[in-house]
């Protein structure tokens, strides 16, 4: 089984997304449902410990809960997690609704994918309309066999999506992982905070898709990277790696003070 991202920081005794000190709880710098063990003690208030949680239970249980069943991982509350998923199903010109347990599941999964940053290719910082784009990913190798066990040629899966959620959850990995490894102290100013907290309309100037230009071996589930962008220091947050090799999305955290280095090993740049 490939190992899940692990590093518990030092506490950082103050909201990562706030100036709060007080009610601070330990904050995942991605959501153990995820597969993760990124840990930054004493970083969130509770305000915005109920604002993350909220846009996570959301993903986690919503869009990506098929996934999650499919690799097994981790659940609060795991009596909750369904024995199976609707779908529909083809044959020909025939097609019926059936919920079909995990095990005969064919494991398709559509990941959402966004434009690029705004800040990174020059778009207005609200824009009325955006697009989206999905990569099909099959987690099985016999995808065509599990669909004819099923008496079908084909399938429809109905995906509940919410860009917004996804941007937000994305947000807050890239702007948690960038104070845990490098401090508040590093910015002049961080661009993201207000998404964390709730919806913004300037969601997609600060997120979008990234294309790491080949596929990347897959040493963990996910990989979290850094990535300079002039003065401006960008995350690179790519999930489940060895299910969607080439692509993640990118988060636009802050301007970095000139006197910052970044970590070698975590600089995508390089």
């Amino acid at each position: 089984m490939i190992p899940y991202p692990s590093k518990h920081y030092r506490p950082l005794n103050r909201c990562a997304y706030c100036p709060s000190t007080e009610e601070l709880s330990k904050e995942h710098i991605i959501a153990l449902g995820l597969g993760s063990d990124l840990v930054l003690p004493r970083a969130s208030c509770e305000a915005h410990r109920k604002a993350t949680s909220k846009v996570e239970d959301f993903v986690l249980r919503k869009y990506l809960c098929p996934l999650r069943s499919h690799l097994s991982l981790p659940s609060r509350r795991p009596l909750l997690r369904p024995d199976g998923y609707p779908l529909t199903l083809k044959r020909g010109f025939h097609s019926w609704r059936k919920k079909v347990r995990l095990s005969d599941h064919p494991g398709l999964v559509r990941f959402m994918m966004f434009e690029p940053p705004g800040r990174v290719v020059g778009r207005a910082a609200q824009q009325e309309t955006f697009s989206i784009r999905f990569i099909n990913v099959e987690i099985f190798p016999d995808i065509a066999e599990r669909v004819a066990r099923l008496g079908a040629d084909s399938f429809e899966d109905k995906v509940v999506v919410n860009a917004m959620a996804l941007a937000r959850m994305i947000a807050k990995i890239g702007h948690a992982f960038a104070v845990a490894e490098l401090g508040t102290e590093a910015f002049e100013e961080t661009y993201v905070n207000h998404l964390v907290l709730d919806e913004a309309p300037d969601w997609n100037y600060w997120i979008g898709c990234y294309d790491r230009g080949s596929d990347v071996p897959a040493r963990e589930l996910h990989e979290l990277r850094f990535l300079r962008r002039g003065h401006d220091l960008s995350v690179i947050v790519h999930l489940f790696v060895p299910y969607c090799p080439r692509y993640g999305y990118e988060v636009v955290v802050g301007r970095l003070h000139s006197n910052v280095e970044l970590p070698p090993s975590l600089d995508e740049g390089l």
